[in-house]
């Protein structure tokens, strides 16, 4: 009966950030596949990456070719920090790319603070793990 209330929570939430807030559009997109995908690689869409004020100010210390793990604070970057952290980033000559391996932590230590409309909200990664899930790698290329 847990199992069942938790996961019509984590429904209505997801349709509840897809419709009202488009801060957790490519959160939602990797939690999705997580708990619903069979492992198989995401390429990532996303309008907002390319903008992302996180990527944008490491981009710029990059040359061509360069490759740099990043990893930030929640607060430099919310809507980000709802996808990925800890990413490998590639400057490339038209643009940047992307890979992070996404697996949710086990140990119930790692969390992230979630901005809701009752205020901050901290989810530990372990929760996931309840309804299954399988990592995966996760990829995105701009342009």
């Amino acid at each position: 009966m847990r199992r069942l209330i938790l996961f019509l929570l984590i429904i209505s939430s997801f349709v509840y950030f897809i419709v009202s807030r488009s801060d957790y559009r490519e959160g939602v997109i990797v939690l999705s596949h997580y708990l619903f995908g069979n492992g198989s690689g995401l390429i990532l869409e996303s309008d907002y990456l390319p903008q992302s004020p996180v990527i944008r100010k490491r981009l710029k210390t990059m040359k061509i070719g360069a490759k740099q793990r990043v990893s930030f604070k929640q607060q430099q970057d919310w809507r980000l920090s709802y996808a990925i952290n800890g990413f490998e980033l590639t400057k490339t000559s038209s643009g940047f790319s992307i890979h992070q391996y996404i697996a949710f932590d086990t140990t119930g230590t790692v969390y992230t603070d979630v901005k809701s409309i009752f205020g901050k909200v901290r989810v530990y990664d372990n929760w996931v793990h309840q309804f299954g899930g399988k990592p995966f790698n996760l990829n995105y290329r701009y342009p």
